[in-house]
C-alpha cells in the first residue's frame, strides 16, 4: 500500500511536520527576541536608600551584567558579584518587564569597630570597610566578635539611664571584660556577673559617682561586695566604697536590695 492512500500514516506525518515547523518558529521568535533591540534594559532601580555602598560600586556592575537587552542581561552575575561587596548583608536582582532591572539590597549594619580597616555588623560577623560614625572599638579575637556584639548590645542598654555608651569594649584571653566609656572612665568587670555589676555601677553612678567624673581613672567592679577607684594623678583604692563613708553605706544597702 502507497503511503498517500493510507489516511492513518498521512495524519501522523502532517503532525510531525507541523510540530516541526511550530518548533521552528518558536525557535525563530525566541532567537529574534534575545537578540532584539526592541527591549533594552532602561533602568536599573535599586529598591531601597543605602547609606554606605557608593553608587559608583553599583554603576561599575551594572555596566559589566545589566546592558542590554531585558532577557540577555545576566541578573546572577550581577548578584553575585554585589554579594561580594563588602557592605552589602543580601541582595536580590530581579528583572521587572518591560524595561527594568531590579536591586533589592539589604546592607550590613555596623555597631562597632574591628580595627581601623575592619568593622563588626550586628550579626557579629567582621568585614572589611571603614565608616565615618562613632562606633565602639572591639579588642578581642577574631572568633569572639559575635559574642562581644551580644554583650555590647546588653551593655549599653544597661548604661542607659546615665546617658553613657561604651567607647572600647576589651574581652581578654581569660574571658573578662573591660569597658572604656565615653567620658573616659574604665570599668573592670571581670569574668562572672558582669551585668550585675554594670548595673552596681549604673546605681551608684546615679547617686555619688556622677560629680566626680573628671577625677576618675578607672572602677574596679570585681570586689563581691562593692568596688575600688583609682584617681587620676593619684591612686585611691576604696574597695565598697567611694571615698566615702557615706558612698560605702549605700553601696552596701544597694548589694543587699539586688542580691
Amino acid at each position: 500500500m502507497r503511503l498517500w492512500d493510507n489516511a492513518q500514516a498521512l495524519k501522523r506525518l502532517y503532525r510531525w511536520l507541523y510540530v516541526c515547523v511550530l518548533s521552528c518558529l518558536l525557535a525563530a521568535g525566541g532567537t529574534w527576541l534575545v537578540h532584539s533591540p526592541y527591549f533594552p534594559v532602561r533602568q536599573v532601580q535599586v529598591v531601597q536608600p543605602l547609606k554606605y555602598l557608593q553608587p559608583a560600586e553599583i554603576e561599575k556592575i551594572s555596566r559589566q551584567y545589566l546592558q542590554g537587552n531585558i532577557f540577555t542581561v545576566n541578573v546572577s552575575a550581577a548578584q553575585a558579584a554585589l554579594a561580594k561587596l563588602s557592605w552589602v548583608d543580601k541582595v536580590q536582582v530581579k528583572r521587572i518587564w518591560p524595561d527594568t532591572v531590579q536591586l533589592d539590597i539589604k546592607e550590613r549594619v555596623p555597631v562597632a569597630r574591628w580595627n581601623t580597616q575592619q568593622m563588626v555588623d550586628m550579626d557579629g560577623q567582621i568585614f572589611n570597610a571603614t565608616a565615618q560614625e562613632e562606633l565602639p572599638l572591639f579588642v578581642g579575637t577574631n572568633s569572639s566578635a559575635r559574642y562581644m556584639t551580644v554583650h555590647l548590645l546588653t551593655f549599653e542598654s544597661l548604661l542607659q539611664p546615665t546617658g553613657l555608651h561604651v567607647q572600647k569594649l576589651h574581652l581578654s584571653d581569660r574571658s573578662a571584660w573591660q569597658l572604656v566609656l565615653t567620658n573616659g572612665i574604665t570599668l573592670r568587670l571581670g569574668r562572672e556577673k558582669v551585668e550585675q555589676r554594670l548595673a552596681n555601677f549604673v546605681w551608684a553612678w546615679q547617686q555619688v559617682l556622677r560629680n566626680q567624673t573628671r577625677n576618675i581613672d578607672y572602677v574596679d567592679l570585681r570586689y563581691p561586695d562593692g568596688f575600688a577607684l583609682r584617681y587620676k594623678n593619684r591612686t585611691v583604692s576604696a574597695p565598697a566604697g567611694v571615698n566615702a563613708t557615706d558612698a560605702a553605706a549605700a553601696m552596701d544597702q544597694h548589694e543587699v536590695q539586688v542580691d
